[in-house]
């Protein structure tokens, strides 16, 4: 992304809690319903969507159910930064096809789900009520984790913390960090006086979340123009009322709920990433994957950011192989 002055400096404070995590945010091609905020009802979006609860907060997910007798196993999907179960649509679509159960997640603040200002959004709290999810919903599930961009570094969390409960994790264009711990960050003191934090989220979804921008952004990190119903879909729920403050809040409510450390991986691992992702390129992540030799790397050629939305079939070729050598 190339930033614009004043509104960019803005967008970076809302982001600034995810570092190089940033990814395209891609949502719904089919209708939104009456999405609203948070606490409020609302139409569910697509045909296999699912609301629930966890911790007092709302969680849409989507369910590609598939026979038990027929099922060739289970896959969990997370989006990236700003992006909800689209950024997966196709992908969840041709696995379903191929006789897997498929279950995606908007993280909340993102896509359907809450859109509550108090939401811890550190890769730890939503790796935590990810499972809580999966728990109540598919108990005895063992699951391939995927997650994309931000998505990542919460399948990665997920993997170190729960790893009974998955038969491989999957890292695509993954912000992938070395050790968690949290640490306090200056901008939480600032952030947390409520009126500047309402400003400024007023602000970001007035001049930030614009079709203009939306479409740049996806530009960026497709590597290619995305299409108008794609720029359509993702600034949809990114509109819904609420949002441009929950993110904000991000930087507030950030609190890692345990320590961790990329080393202690132990289970089947695939990283997949574009040669030409200029969002979080896997130079950055070289050290990371260093220090997890279990996992195999698989470059793209000529791919941004996004590779399962923008080379689908470079990218199955790339994981189905692979999911198929650990589904038991």
């Amino acid at each position: 992304m190339r930033p614009y002055i004043f509104i960019w400096m803005l967008f970076a404070v809302l982001l600034s809690f995810y570092g190089n995590s940033l990814n395209a945010m891609d949502v719904s091609e089919g209708s939104a319903g009456n999405a609203i905020g948070a606490g409020e009802r609302m139409d569910l979006p697509y045909d296999n969507s699912r609301m629930d609860t966890v911790d007092g907060i709302r969680i849409h997910y989507r369910h590609w159910e598939q026979p038990e007798e027929e099922r060739k196993g289970s896959c969990l999907l997370l989006h990236g930064f700003g992006a909800s179960t689209f950024s997966w649509q196709e992908v969840a679509d041709s696995l379903h096809q191929l006789g897997y159960e498929v279950v995606a997640v908007d993280l909340p603040p993102f896509g359907y789900s809450d859109k509550s200002d108090g939401i811890n959004q550190s890769v730890t709290a939503h790796a935590l009520r990810v499972n809580k999810l999966t728990e109540e919903n598919f108990s005895g599930r063992v699951w391939h984790l995927a997650g994309h961009s931000m998505g990542g570094g919460v399948a990665q969390a997920f993997a170190l913390q729960y790893p009974e409960h998955l038969r491989s994790v999957t890292f695509v264009a993954a912000a992938l960090f070395l050790t968690l711990e949290d640490e306090p960050r200056p901008a939480r003191a600032l952030l947390r006086l409520s009126p500047l934090r309402f400003f400024l989220g007023e602000l970001a979804e007035e001049w930030v979340i614009t079709r203009r921008r939306v479409e740049d952004m996806l530009e960026s990190a497709y590597g290619i123009p995305p299409e108008e119903r794609q720029v359509e879909a993702y600034l949809r729920p990114l509109q819904i009322p609420g949002t441009g403050r929950a993110i904000l809040a991000a930087a507030t409510f950030h609190e890692e709920l345990t320590s961790l450390d990329a080393a202690e991986l132990r289970m089947p691992a695939l990283a997949i990433w574009g040669d030409s992702d200029t969002w979080v390129p896997v130079e950055r992540r070289k050290r990371i994957l260093e220090r997890m030799p279990e996992t195999e790397l698989i470059m793209l050629e000529g791919v941004g950011h996004n590779p399962m939305e923008t080379h689908f079939n470079d990218f199955m070729r790339s994981w189905i192989p692979f999911l198929e050598a650990h589904d038991n």
